[in-house]
This record gives structure tokens, C-alpha cells and sequence, in this order.
């Protein structure tokens, strides 16, 4: 990894609001707002026919009636538009969306289901919720867009390549939004050759099914890749292969612990029997940084005993968190 990944904008953009407010100043680039104000009608033409300045955008204007803050917020021709922004994986929806924003969209309603707009990232947790929640909103489909695809017109465009300010936004939604190319080195080709490494991901994988299903684990879990999630209380537990605690700790198969009431940041845990180490480490759009603790066992995997030890970690494990 490059020093602090070569960007300026580094650990700053991270936080929605900072975000939000960067994104904002830079709709004063008259060809990046002409590029968002056409990227919006890509898909939703209720912009198309109002001629707007970077004089009609404010940020977390307070909605009448205190039905709510709009994250960006658009005032022209004496209508008004809220674009509810995230741009981490995680960040759950609040009470207000959808109902404060409802009740002040309905205020005109002949124009309601063209008042609000989406900007998230594709892989964002709770695009479900959105559906589910705004049911009752025209067309939902066509207020919801995601940053890639405005990065990815940003490029297109080459404004990162016309503007310093454009650049390094840029550059930090390349980083952030996982969508920088991935390179390979020639020794790692080599690897990928080796008819050896499939051969040992399937045992892994073998392994992870295996003692997933005799503990049980598998029920209501979430599968990703080579990992189990279960959700007990405020905890979540994974099993499986997690590739920043493989390097990290040299596991291959782990188990992480993490706290969902803290949005995944630092908190106190100690189970009767298990050895844990806590672990910090970076990710792009899910957080700054997430916090758990690992179970460090004695024995190797692949050893006779190995199994039973992770197996006996696990039922002592969800046995404990459910009393808590």
C-alpha cells in the first residue's frame, strides 16, 4: 500500500458530513455540476427543465416543521429537493427517513415522489430498507444512484484531469468506494498458476462448511465468500476466512467478534474460556476502521484436534453472548 494511499484528501472524507460538504463546494465547478445535474437525469427528468446555479445548493438545511436535515439540499424555481446522502456501507437510515421526509414531501402533493434523491454506494447495506421503507414512493428505483457510477462519469468526462480540487475527490472516491484496478505482481501470476492454491482454498472452505453445519451456525446466517456472519443480540460473529486477519494474525480460518451497537468501534468483551486479542483495521466505504476480537487458539489447523477446538470456541461462544 502506497504512503497513506498517495491522496490529500486522506482520513478526511471520511465522515459523511465532511463529505458532503466537499461534494457541495465543488458543484460551484460549473462542468461538475453539469455533470451531476446531468448524471441525476439520467434517470429521473424532474431537474431537466429548471435552469440551476450553485447559488440554489445548501447542506444540512433543517426541513419545516422539524421534519428533518437534509443532507444536500436544492432550491429553484420554488421547488425544493432533498438528496439524502451516504457514502459508508453501514450507516443506517434514521426515523426521519422515511417519516419526516414523508410528511414534508406530502406537503405538495402533486410533486412529492420528485422531491427526494439517493446518493450511496452500490454496496450499501440497507438499499432494502429504502424499498421497503419508501414502498409507497413512485418509482424508487429511479431516485436512487450510486457514487461509482458518478465517479465513474467524472472520469469520463476527465474533469479530474481539467480540476486540482475534482482531483483529489476523485481520487478519494477511487480509494473509498473500492474501485481502484487491482494489480498483480509477476510472483503473484505465478501463484495464481499453481494448480495448489484452488486445491487449498477448497479445503478451506470444506472445513469452514463442515464446522459451520455441525455447530448449527449456518442457521439465519449470512453467507459471503468463505464466511459465516450470525447475528446474536448486538454481536456479530464470523467464521471463515477474513484476508485482513489471515495477514495480520496468520489464520486462515478465524473467529471475529464484532459489536453492531457501535457501529463496530472499540468495546469490552471478555468470555469465560477463550482467549481473545482484539484487532483494529482500516476498511474503505464500511468505516473508518472496525474493531473486534479474534479467538486465538493453540492448536493448527488441519491438525486432529483442530476441529474439535474451534467447534467447542463456538457453542461456548453463542451459548455466552446469548445471556448477554
Amino acid at each position: 500500500m502506497e504512503h497513506r494511499e498517495n491522496m490529500v484528501l486522506y482520513n478526511v472524507l471520511n465522515q459523511e458530513v465532511v463529505f458532503e460538504e466537499y461534494f457541495c463546494n465543488l458543484l460551484s465547478i460549473d462542468e461538475f455540476r453539469e455533470v451531476f445535474l446531468k448524471f441525476i437525469a439520467s434517470k429521473n427528468g424532474v431537474l431537466s427543465n429548471h435552469s440551476i446555479e450553485y447559488r440554489h445548493f445548501d447542506t444540512e438545511v433543517i426541513l419545516h416543521n422539524n421534519y428533518g436535515r437534509a443532507d444536500l439540499f436544492l432550491n429553484v424555481d420554488n421547488k425544493e429537493f432533498i438528496f439524502e446522502i451516504k457514502n459508508k456501507d453501514y450507516t443506517s437510515l434514521t426515523e426521519n427517513q422515511p417519516k419526516g421526509y414523508l410528511e414534508y414531501l406530502k406537503m405538495d402533493i402533486e410533486n412529492y415522489n420528485q422531491h427526494l434523491f439517493f446518493l450511496i454506494p452500490s454496496t450499501y447495506s440497507h438499499r432494502q430498507e429504502i424499498f421497503d421503507r419508501w414502498i409507497d414512493f413512485d418509482a424508487v428505483e429511479n431516485q436512487i444512484f450510486y457514487w461509482e457510477d458518478l465517479v465513474k462519469e467524472i472520469k469520463n468526462q476527465n474533469l479530474q484531469e481539467k480540476y486540482v480540487e475534482i482531483k483529489m475527490f476523485y481520487d478519494f472516491c477511487e480509494h473509498w468506494f473500492n474501485m481502484r484496478t487491482i494489480k498483480f505482481t509477476g510472483e503473484e501470476m505465478e501463484l495464481l498458476k499453481n494448480i495448489n492454491v484452488p486445491s487449498l482454498m477448497n479445503k478451506l472452505e470444506d472445513v469452514t462448511r463442515k464446522i459451520s453445519l455441525e455447530v448449527g451456525l449456518e442457521e439465519d446466517a449470512e453467507i459471503i465468500g468463505f464466511c459465516y456472519t450470525k447475528k446474536l443480540g448486538e454481536y456479530k460473529i464470523h467464521f471463515g476466512i477474513d484476508y485482513d486477519i489471515w495477514k495480520s494474525k496468520q489464520l486462515p480460518l478465524s473467529i471475529l467478534i464484532q459489536n453492531l451497537a457501535n457501529n463496530y468501534q472499540e468495546f469490552d468483551l471478555t468470555l469465560e474460556g477463550i482467549n481473545l486479542e482484539s484487532m483494529e483495521y482500516e476498511e474503505s466505504s464500511v468505516s473508518d476502521k472496525q474493531f473486534g476480537y479474534v479467538v486465538m487458539l493453540n492448536e493448527e489447523i488441519g491438525s486432529d484436534s483442530y476441529e474439535a477446538a474451534v467447534k467447542n470456541v463456538l457453542r461456548n461462544m453463542i451459548g455466552q453472548l446469548k445471556q448477554t
